[in-house]
């Protein structure tokens, strides 16, 4: 059993991601994609500890964030105080009405939610996305390598900041690459991860009456799927 002292440690290694370019450009094509406007209400399932829900908070929109890891969300509370905040099991009903949110972000989450469980919790956003309202969804697509997000950011380093800065954030991110790569295989024990062909994506928003589906689009160093539609 992972206890939450293994989750805060992992947690705390998830955040150097942010200075990792290819992850900030994810977070961007999402919010990107959700073509955020202020006052909307926006739904994070599975925010982990508020990455992305931070930036769409930037964006002058009203965020909730919603994940099942205490520790996850205690690190986000510390984020942000003021951040509204759901501890709750994506397997199972969501706690909130019909209707309820105009745009709803998804990262990094589905693919490890068990499969058999995949198509009811998106038949659940869609209960609970407003009509015309919008779904972003992003996950390892099925054959992702570390080294290759790994490699896509350290070119767009040099490309940015040069070779100093680089060679400094290249050992920082290495340390990162080999505890992230730990730590999953220990979560891999405990559970089974679903990674998704190109089109499945559109295929499980489309099964649960989603419209407009998009063409999948590689983000993350082409390493993941990014899809969106519309209720």
């Amino acid at each position: 059993m992972l206890d939450a002292k293994f989750w805060e440690r992992y947690f705390k290694v998830y955040d150097v991601l942010n200075l990792f370019i290819p992850y900030q450009e994810l977070l961007e094509a999402i919010c990107r994609e959700l073509d955020i406007k202020e006052g909307e209400k926006i739904l994070e399932a599975g925010c982990g500890t508020g990455n992305l829900a931070l930036k769409i908070k930037e964006r002058r929109a009203d965020v909730e964030g919603l994940d099942n890891c205490k520790a996850a969300l205690e690190i986000y509370k510390k984020k942000d105080h003021d951040a509204e905040l759901v501890l709750a099991d994506l397997t199972k009903k969501l706690p909130f009405l019909n209707n309820y949110f105009d745009k709803i972000a998804c990262n990094n989450v589905l693919y490890a939610i068990p499969k058999d469980k995949q198509p009811s919790l998106i038949s659940e956003f869609y209960r609970i996305l407003k009509p015309g309202g919008k779904i972003v969804i992003s996950n390892p697509k099925k054959g992702w390598k570390l080294y290759k997000i790994y490699i896509a950011g350290i070119r767009e380093n040099f490309h940015r900041e040069g070779v100093v800065k680089s060679i400094l954030k290249i050992f920082k991110l290495l340390i990162f690459a080999i505890k992230i790569l730990h730590y999953n295989h220990l979560i891999a024990r405990e559970s089974e991860f679903y990674f998704f062909d190109i089109d499945e994506q559109n295929k499980l928003l489309i099964k649960a009456g989603f419209r407009n589906a998009t063409n999948t689009e590689l983000v993350y160093g082409e390493q993941s799927l990014l899809n969106s539609a519309v209720k």
